[in-house]
């Protein structure tokens, strides 16, 4: 017999006992979390189920849940058999769940909940709701299962958690105002207890256990009131932590409030000046939370995470500095919270300017092996814009304590801010931490949320890899998009049907890819070029459609959902794009202004409806539901001009005014090229599209320059070269341009030919020269790039062969393509990831072949993600090698680069970084191997071109060219 709940089991008339027992001696915690899921059976089955500490209560098919050591019911279950304790006991958050026959009188079946330990018991009741179809974001965004009448598990139903695969797994609230701020004011009355329960819930069911909680303004164990935070994340099993400029389980507001010129805590945020005080401070702090479960940071920082000493201390100052406070603190919680250290996790974090106090330099020895940190658990970061930075050798992953990694979702600081809405994208997520993972990350993992609101998607991918590394981690190449569609299923099934579901995936992956290759605060006028390549247009396009179907959805989603729709699809998906799409038109209403384009005008409108889409939606995100995100959308994100939102600016809109007579400007389109047809002026214009010759269609537009009526006529001089339009008028009023197709019809043609448009114009003519390469090349083999606009630009997953090498062990060393990674179509990476390899020897290899006009230099450029070394030694290796030629092995980063620096600001902003070399190339055909050497290396284009030609200026780079077999 299965054990089944059903809405019969469960109504009020038809009720044969309590589903839930509930033991006397069950953790309070625990029992708090079980009313939560017996809401969560209320929701899918309409009915809400009993719970009972009476046995002789329980209904036929009951729940009976319980924590190792503090449940008399699973030791009875165990002595009898009916369960095997040892499967879960001494494990770390690990929980049974299983069918059991007549576990006590009266029960026929019992699904049976047990956890090794408070957060085991948890995740197995939260379990159950995941199996009822119950989202992990039912109370945080408002989810709400789809109805059930009956559910099923099968007799003999049997299934044992595993151990998570990080150890200390969280998120970090920060930057919380204007939004988080506003928002628990309003709902909550401030960052009490009431609030938290409601992160706390968020946390656990993601299966998350470790909480830095908000500290711009707030007092984690003041604000409760008092310690009634602290108290409830003991009893959910939530491990604190702080960030990591606040030691000693003190949050940062606190010294500000308690510090004054008698104050026992002195007045100075200084070590050397204030010694007493401060110790004084941090003694106090464990003595209050020290019994709790947490994880002591321990290190100082300036104040408002700041430099601990001046910019004229030295290194070796700084680094004696830091291990005085460790001792000393190492010393207090010895004192106050256990005498055995080893027994307490503690953690130091390398973040900014103490990453090379824990290193030191050639003539200062770090911190690095200390005893002082000894056992402390060694947070690593990221550089606050998702590029890992340091990352422990094998040597150093010998350390006692550990590693972890504090990785951002959300950033206040340079060079750009961003902590709007989610911007963040999944493959670079996977790429990133699998990466820390490989390396020996395995302790810890926080990630800053901001506001948490709109970072539910990478939020619960962050902590479900961390979970689960086996089935999301290395071995998971490729299943971000498996992932995305998972989560939609369990945010969405029941609301939408398979096509609209396949509709939310599609705005998931769209905008986050696109916020992916520019945050929307870094966005402007300048960004994208409005013409080049067609950048523009083709994400306008893009962006277009996806708005539209974010609308579909809108208007079809049903008012009871309609919630979770907008609050995790369409809000992150409409805000994202409109505001990237008011960019684009302000970068098309600039460029048409600068012509004296009357079409400048109707975009400065089109700029002006984003603008005011923008706040609408806002409003609209901060009314719904009862304003239970209102808030959350407060955050600055249009126009920075600084690190920050200070003196943001809106779009400066173009105005032109008509000239005084006809006249049109016949521009090539996906170039820069144009005229007006003046015989006195530039009147002869290349139309190059048809030099690949799989291209059949290209265009030019005509534009109105005067709001006078305006004839054009046009006429080619070859049969197999066509126009969509003979002629036209254009008045600048109701008709403001026309965009001419060019047709080409190949049969019969010889492998080069050349035609030519005329365009007469009100002020003379324009002759569109349009060459024409009719040659397949099928004389080459397939993969093979072909030099016929004058440089060549490769897609690095398109290579045309590629070589593994083997370990000892079996194990192949070999470059992986990264689907849909990056700001173009994918990338390459080399795995394992965490292996220096070297040329001759182990290194997998690409390679590409191409074929140029003529011998001679070119530059080869590489398009990669801005990755930061592994190292400290501010480089990164890749080889590279020409036909026959020696490899050359080339620091892909330029010299002396530092996260940080100059170079590193651009990049991030831009989230991709080129380099450059040369290289000699034959005429005719060429291959091109790229050699990995150093970890982090992972590559997205690569293009080549004549040594000292231009390419026309551009944000994604030339698109892909001709390649034998396109």
């Amino acid at each position: 017999m299965d054990f089944t709940l059903n809405q019969e089991m469960l109504m009020t008339d038809t009720k044969s006992g309590a589903l839930f027992y509930q033991e006397e001696e069950a953790l309070s915690g625990v029992r708090k979390i079980a009313n939560k899921v017996m809401h969560d059976v209320e929701l899918v089955f309409g009915y809400q189920p009993e719970a009972t500490k009476d046995r002789d209560m329980l209904s036929r098919h009951a729940v009976l849940y319980g924590t190792v050591g503090h449940s008399p019911l699973l030791d009875e279950l165990n002595k009898k058999e009916l369960i095997d304790l040892t499967e879960i006991a001494g494990k770390r958050e690990v929980f049974l769940f299983q069918v059991v026959d007549q576990p006590i009188q009266g029960v026929e079946k019992a699904l049976v909940i047990a956890g090794s330990d408070k957060r085991g018991t948890i995740y197995g009741l939260f379990h159950l709701s995941e199996k009822l179809g119950v989202s992990p974001l039912v109370d945080w965004s408002g989810v709400l299962p789809a109805r059930k009448e009956s559910f099923s598990l099968k007799g003999d139903y049997k299934y044992v958690s595993k151990e998570p695969s990080v150890k200390y797994r969280g998120f970090f609230i920060n930057d919380e105002w204007p939004a988080f701020g506003n928002w628990s004011a309003k709902n909550f009355g401030g960052f009490n207890a009431e609030m938290y329960d409601h992160v706390f819930e968020l946390l656990l069911r993601l299966k998350g256990n470790y909480l830095w909680p908000a500290m711009w303004s707030a007092r984690f164990n003041d604000d409760g009131p008092g310690l009634a935070n602290v108290e409830l994340a003991d009893e959910y099993g939530v491990i604190m932590g702080a960030s990591h400029h606040e030691p000693c389980l003190r949050y940062g507001e606190e010294y500000k409030y308690l510090r004054g010129p008698d104050s026992i805590y002195g007045d100075a945020w200084n070590f050397i000046t204030n010694r007493e005080g401060i110790t004084k401070f941090w003694e106090d702090g464990l003595k209050r939370t020290g019994h709790f479960e947490n994880i002591i940071t321990i290190g100082m920082r300036g104040e408002a995470d700041t430099k601990i000493m001046g910019e004229d201390a030295t290194l070796e100052d700084n680094i004696n500095l830091l291990r005085d406070v460790i001792q000393t603190q190492n010393k207090l919680i010895k004192e106050h919270v256990n005498p055995n250290l080893k027994e307490v996790p503690r953690m130091l974090a390398l973040y900014k300017e103490v990453e090379p106090f824990f290193y030191g330099d050639e003539n200062t020895p770090g911190l690095i092996n200390s005893e002082e940190l000894e056992d402390v658990i060694l947070m690593l970061c990221d550089d606050n814009h998702g590029n890992l930075r340091t990352l422990p050798t094998e040597d150093m992953r010998k350390h006692s304590g550990g590693y972890g990694m504090y990785y951002h979702f959300d950033y206040h600081g340079g060079p750009v801010s961003y902590e709007w809405i989610n911007s963040s994208y999944l493959p670079k997520i996977w790429e990133q931490m699998t990466m820390a993972y490989d390396f020996g990350v395995r302790d810890l993992w926080i990630v800053n949320v901001g506001d948490i609101a709109t970072q539910e998607l990478p939020l619960s991918f962050f902590l479900d890899l961390a979970y689960d590394f086996d089935k999301w981690g290395t071995n998971a190449i490729n299943k971000t998009d498996d992932y995305t569609k998972q989560w939609i299923e369990q945010q969405f099934a029941g609301v939408f049907n398979l096509e609209q579901k396949d509709k939310v995936f599609e705005l998931l992956n769209g905008y986050t890819k696109i916020a992916h290759n520019r945050r929307p605060e870094a966005m402007n006028v300048d960004v994208y070029h409005p013409v080049n390549y067609h950048e523009t247009d083709q994400l306008l396009d893009r962006i277009d459609h996806l708005l539209g179907l974010a609308e579909e959805l809108y208007q079809e989603v049903d008012q009871q959902h309609f919630t979770a729709y907008f609050a995790l699809v369409y809000y992150p998906t409409v805000g994202n794009l409109n505001l990237q799409k008011m960019w684009l038109l302000n970068g098309k209403n600039k460029y048409a202004a600068q012509l004296n384009l009357i079409e400048a005008n109707k975009l400065a409108e089109q700029v002006k409806a984003c603008l005011k889409r923008d706040q609408e939606i806002v409003d609209e995100y901060h009314t719904i539901a009862d304003g239970k995100f209102y808030g959350m959308g407060l955050s600055e994100h249009i126009g920075f001009v600084h690190w920050n939102e200070d003196e943001n600016k809106n779009p400066v809109l173009s105005y032109v005014l008509p000239v005084n007579k006809p006249r049109l400007l016949v521009s090539i389109d996906g170039t820069e090229l144009r005229s007006e047809g003046s015989p006195w002026h530039v009147n002869t214009l290349p139309l190059v599209d048809f030099l690949e010759p799989d291209v059949n269609q290209a265009s030019f537009t005509i534009s109105s320059v005067s709001e006078k009526k305006a004839e054009y006529h046009i006429s080619t001089d070859q049969d197999w070269l066509s126009c969509s339009a003979a002629n036209g008028v254009l008045d600048g009023k109701n008709k403001l341009s026309e965009t001419i197709h060019v047709f080409v019809d190949r049969d019969g043609l010889a492998d080069q030919a050349e035609g030519r448009i005329t365009v007469k114009t009100p002020v003379g003519k324009v002759t569109i020269v349009v060459p024409v390469v009719n040659n397949d090349f099928t004389n080459y083999p397939d993969m093979t790039f072909v030099d016929t606009k004058g440089y060549i630009s490769i897609e690095a997953e398109h290579f045309a062969t590629q070589k593994a090498t083997e370990n000892l062990d079996g194990t192949l060393n070999r470059f992986e393509v990264l689907d849909g990674y990056g700001k173009t179509l994918s990338a390459i990476k080399a795995f394992p990831t965490d292996t220096h390899y070297q040329v001759g020897k182990d290194a997998p290899f690409v390679e590409y072949h191409f074929v140029t006009q003529e011998a001679g230099v070119y530059e080869l450029e590489f398009y990669l993600q801005p990755s930061n070394p592994v190292t400290r030694e501010g480089t990164m290796y890749a080889g590279i090698q020409v036909n026959e030629n020696d490899v050359d092995v080339i620091n892909v980063l330029p010299d002396g680069y530092h996260v940080d620096g100059p170079h590193w600001g651009i990049d991030v902003i831009n989230n991709i970084r080129t380099t450059k070399t040369k290289i000699t190339c034959e005429q005719g055909l060429n291959k091109l191997r790229i050699y990995a050497v150093s970890p982090g290396f992972a590559l997205e284009k690569i293009v080549i071109y004549p040594d000292g030609k231009k390419l026309a200026n551009s944000y994604l780079g030339p698109n892909e060219t001709y390649y034998v077999g396109r």
